[in-house]
């Protein structure tokens, strides 16, 4: 059986472009209606009317006609031999010409519509070229971020606004068939990753078990720390390309009660550095994903911590608004962050200062404690990634005492049918 290629046939480059065809349509059908309404006028003058030419008596008695004096009179017609022609009077200016006859009248409609005719073209040439631009400016700005994907850049969205037509929802689907391709790409990156990564702990486990010499040890030691990190990181990576592919989960919970186990877990890291935990919380019910709302507090609690000024302080408070939402606040101590870099907390593995010097747990430590480890950038885009799957709104603000303060307001109920 043959098989035909997938080769993709050659396209030949087009002789206008479309936003020129746009115009020509445009322009061609104004162009023709003028047309149309010139030679309509032009027959019903023509010889639809009958028109007695009379002459017209001036204000001194003479007999004379200014321009011309028309009287249409159905039935009758123009008698030449009774209709005489006085010069125009002084100061008097005709600007296409006396009409004194039917023809003359033809011939100044004639004249005035097809001036009309050059005019409106002209205009209406100009209008459907400029109208046409920003009618097609959506299609060139759907092109310019195709080429960008196309070379490889997937984080750029089109994000359209104004009113929905069939440009802003080609857009939208545009910008969720390219956040799907690049949670895709991340997750498929991420497994391929962590397969090697794994081995190459395994690896190290068992040469850190056999006899080696101190300085191998020590080489093998610094190795198993490097490895760790890298696959503490491939699994950040995992979280956030799939937390947004599937709907969080939908269990009551509170977010006073996961607040209290994660202060809790965190405690002895508050006390090391010093840090005075200060918290109010009341009840703040809602139904969601505990297990992602647990990792969000977590992963707040955790970065107010280890960037907070040493002997400083953290507030921490739930509470429940009047709208039904349930809002979560986290607020620390410490250096004074620019507004730029506020805004640029949530984009993955953007640090304010380089990575912290903080010990990593060892391979063969539980996921909690490589958690604790977590100095890759990629902890505030887990939060925004796990409020975006919530429905929630996230605030980030310079802190009262320098530091940063975080307000995440969740709805009371994040199930599909009730969006």
């Amino acid at each position: 059986m043959r098989r035909e290629t997938g080769t993709t046939p050659e396209m030949r480059p087009a002789r206008f472009t479309a936003r020129t065809r746009l115009t020509l349509v445009t322009s061609g059908l104004i162009l023709a209606m003028g047309t149309a309404m010139v030679v309509l006028i032009s027959i019903m003058i023509r010889y639809l009317p009958s028109y007695n030419f009379r002459t017209a008596a001036l204000a001194d008695g003479t007999a004379g006609s200014i321009g011309a004096s028309l009287v249409p009179v159905p039935g009758a017609t123009l008698d030449p031999s009774t209709t005489t022609t006085a010069p125009a009077p002084a100061g008097v200016a005709v600007a296409i010409g006396e009409v004194s006859s039917p023809e003359d009248l033809f011939r100044a409609a004639l004249v005035i519509g097809i001036t009309a005719l050059v005019l409106l073209g002209a205009l209406g040439i100009f209008l459907s070229y400029v109208m046409a631009g920003r009618i097609l400016r959506p299609l060139r700005d759907l092109d310019r971020a195709a080429s960008r994907a196309a070379a490889g850049e997937l984080s750029h969205r089109l994000a359209p606004t104004g009113a929905r037509d069939e440009f802003t929802g080609l857009a939208t689907t545009f910008d969720t068939m390219l956040e799907r391709l690049e949670q895709t790409f991340a997750a498929n990156a991420s497994h391929e990753l962590r397969t090697p990564l794994g081995t190459t702990a395994l690896l190290l486990d068992v040469a850190r078990d056999g006899n080696v010499d101190p300085e191998t040890a020590a080489l093998l030691d610094k190795l198993a720390v490097t490895n760790t990190r890298n696959l503490t990181i491939v699994d950040a990576l995992l979280d956030l390309a799939t937390i947004g592919a599937n709907p969080p989960g939908h269990e009551e919970t509170d977010l006073a009660g996961i607040a209290a186990q994660v202060l809790a877990e965190q405690a002895e890291a508050a006390a090391n550095r010093d840090i005075d935990v200060r918290s109010a919380l009341g009840s703040a019910p809602l139904r969601g994903d505990t297990v992602l709302l647990s990792r969000l507090t977590d992963n707040l609690v955790r970065n107010a911590i280890r960037h907070g000024d040493p002997g400083g302080w953290l507030s921490v408070g739930t509470t429940m608004l009047p709208d039904g939402s349930a809002l979560l606040r986290v607020e620390n101590s410490g250096e004074e962050l620019a507004p730029e870099q506020i805004t640029r907390l949530t984009e993955p593995f953007f640090r304010v200062r380089a990575r912290l010097a903080e010990p990593v747990p060892s391979p063969g430590a539980g996921s909690g404690s490589q958690r604790q480890a977590d100095t890759h950038g990629l902890g505030l885009a887990l939060v925004d990634a796990i409020v975006t799957a919530h429905h929630g709104t996230l605030h980030l603000e310079a802190g009262s005492s320098g530091g940063l303060c975080v307000t995440v307001t969740l709805p009371g109920d994040v199930s599909p049918a009730s969006r």
